[in-house]
């Protein structure tokens, strides 16, 4: 028994659905512009958004390292955000960012806030594009210009970037990072990619899952670097504020500002299962913060240890592993912020980008290309635009779903392949 041979995608329908996806992503960019703009006016000195809980990091860091203890006081910031101007304070209001982080960017504090968010801005907006250019090359190795033009039109439509832009969020910066390691891998460079996989985990704790898929994979040059790298950019950041405040972040600061963030609300706000079982468990079967943390807890581990069991089998291409490895990060976070879902990127261009390569309607696929293409279609919608009830936790899902599912057709494909006379 043979396999069909492969056939590309090349259709004209295929070159008006790209063209038809750029203008109208260029339109609502277009249209929403103005929004942003006046509101950014009206906020006044607030237009920093998000960024000043980091930039109250970067300046004690900077001008007061003896005081780093208060980096995760909340009070100290908004006393330090009321001195500088702003007059609007939420639950929302503090740093939960390692303080590795801080460290790294701690020269931000040279200038203002407002300039230093104008710097920022200008930052994120350069790791978006890069981190674009490295995942297009990952997730399409064919030749045709429509099947680029299709990509870029669905990153373009991908509302949560104009959000981490605009609130002056970090989710650009880790982007850039996971799409750098996954690329050098991929090029044999991997001393070089777990330099960029140990600052991402220094930004923040979820690249971890990524980390250990990678061990999975027995990436052992990765995750030397990873080690030796995340050693010395804590050992860095402890010469500045003490061990203390570098391990106490881990042991109990971690933990208190999730209690806090708790507390801010639920889906949509929070994406994550947690946040749904906040919002819905109220209507539908009241449950403790103790059991809601239980079930959420579980859940994210059973999605990491089936990322692990698909992983330690092995895609057939191995581009689906960075999929899966970002789809999982996602999913058994805690927190989904609707800014979070940048990365997101990552394993929709993959999924979408390797199907161009190829099209073979009988080669085992546990999910048929058209249906695998409209489900994708339908998380694209769905990130189109702003999270309401469940919709960003739907598409987190779906996409570690679709990852999944590309295991089941390795294995199916092994299996004819064991049939080919």
């Amino acid at each position: 028994m043979k396999s069909m041979p492969a056939r590309k995608f090349r259709t004209p329908n295929l070159s008006l659905l790209a063209v038809a996806l750029i203008v109208l992503s260029m339109t609502m960019l277009i249209a929403r512009v103005p929004h942003l703009v006046r509101d950014s006016v009206a906020r006044g000195v607030e237009w920093v958004g998000d960024f000043q809980n980091y930039y109250y990091a970067f300046f004690v860091l900077l001008k007061h390292p003896a005081e780093s203890w208060a980096l995760y006081e909340r009070g100290h910031l908004v006393a330090f955000l009321r001195d500088a101007g702003v007059t609007h304070f939420t639950l929302a209001n503090f740093y939960g960012y390692p303080p590795q982080f801080a460290a790294v960017f701690q020269w931000l504090a040279f200038w203002d806030m407002s300039t230093a968010r104008t710097i920022w801005s200008l930052i994120s907006m350069c790791s978006f594009v890069i981190a674009c250019a490295l995942t297009l090359s990952i997730a399409y190795r064919g030749h045709s210009r429509s099947v680029y033009v299709l990509l870029v039109a669905i990153v373009l439509l991908c509302r949560p970037i104009v959000d981490d832009i605009y609130w002056g969020q970090s989710n650009s910066l880790l982007f850039l990072m996971l799409a750098a390691t996954f690329f050098l891998i991929e090029r044999g460079n991997r001393y070089a990619a777990g330099f960029f996989l140990a600052m991402a985990i220094a930004f923040k704790i979820t690249p971890l899952a990524v980390a250990g898929l990678l061990l999975v994979r027995k990436e052992w040059r990765v995750l030397i670097s990873t080690f030796v790298v995340s050693i010395v950019l804590a050992w860095y950041t402890a010469l500045q504020t003490g061990w203390q405040v570098v391990i106490g972040y881990y042991v109990h600061d971690l933990p208190r500002l999730n209690a806090v963030f708790a507390r801010i609300g639920g889906a949509p706000f929070n994406s994550a299962i947690k946040g749904v079982l906040q919002t819905y468990s109220r209507r539908i079967a009241p449950m403790s913060a103790e059991a809601i943390n239980l079930v959420s807890t579980l859940f994210g581990l059973a999605i990491c240890l089936l990322a692990c069991y698909l992983v330690w089998r092995r895609a057939r291409d191995s581009r689906i592993d960075y999929a899966l490895s970002t789809a999982t990060m996602l999913a058994a976070s805690p927190v989904i912020e609707s800014v979070h879902m940048v990365v997101v990127l990552i394993p929709l261009l993959i999924l979408i980008g390797t199907r161009m390569e190829e099209y073979r309607p009988n080669a085992g696929y546990a999910v048929p290309a058209s249906v695998e293409l409209s489900l994708c279609g339908l998380a694209i919608v769905l990130l189109m635009f702003s999270a309401r009830s469940v919709t960003y936790t739907v598409a987190v899902l779906l996409v570690y779903f679709l990852c999944a599912m590309r295991y089941s057709a390795s294995r199916s494909n092994r299996r004819m392949a064991a049939t080919v006379p």
